[in-house]
């Protein structure tokens, strides 16, 4: 059980590791699930995802989904642009 603490320990050092290096330490909680949910929607699809993909994804309201993106893309950190696809939806993209 010992070994099995002390890889949680490890990989929580790294993370905090590629969060530092990320200039990511002062996201809030809301804020980091939902970039690493953009992140992991991403590298399975490969390709931008949207709001509606993030929601399902992180199990979070449309409403605190939507807010913390506004937040990160009033930082500067992504962009929302209106899909060609569905005028009602929003592409997620790194900026």
């Amino acid at each position: 059980m010992k070994k099995f603490f002390n890889d949680i320990a490890d990989a929580l050092n790294m993370l905090a590791g590629i969060e530092s290096a990320l200039n990511i330490t002062d996201f809030s909680p809301n804020e980091l699930k939902v970039f690493y949910t953009i992140i992991s929607n991403e590298a399975k699809s490969g390709s931008h995802c949207n709001i509606t993909d993030v929601v399902q994804s992180s199990g979070m309201s449309r409403s605190t989904v939507y807010k913390t993106l506004r937040k990160l893309s009033g930082e500067g950190i992504i962009a929302l642009d209106q899909s060609p696809d569905d005028k009602r939806e929003y592409l997620i993209s790194f900026s």
